[in-house]
């Protein structure tokens, strides 16, 4: 009787280790989903500053080869107003 009482006991002793390893793991792990959807975020910031980037050379080709042609001078400000615009779209969502 005495033997199972204290097997009784070592499982008890053995449950509390395991809940506190529990806790443990899963606080291990609420950080590490922190983290990821905190790099998540770096990372569509980073892909909105590419495409701005890239916007922004767009715009200065075509102002380049404004400079370098005069006949299409028109169809190529509307180009450099809708570019200015989808970087204005880009930069209020960064801000958001």
């Amino acid at each position: 009787m005495e033997h199972l009482a204290q097997r009784l006991q070592e499982i008890k002793l053995e449950i509390i280790r395991l809940k506190k390893a529990n806790e443990e793991i899963v606080l291990a792990h609420s950080k590490k989903s922190k983290e990821v959807e905190r790099l998540k975020k770096i990372i569509e910031i980073q892909n909105s500053s590419i495409k701005e980037l890239e916007l922004k050379m767009k715009i200065k080709r075509i102002a380049d080869s404004v400079n370098d042609e005069q006949g299409n001078n028109r169809d190529l400000k509307f180009k450099i107003n809708d570019m200015i615009g989808e970087v204005d779209k880009i930069i209020s969502l960064l801000h958001q």
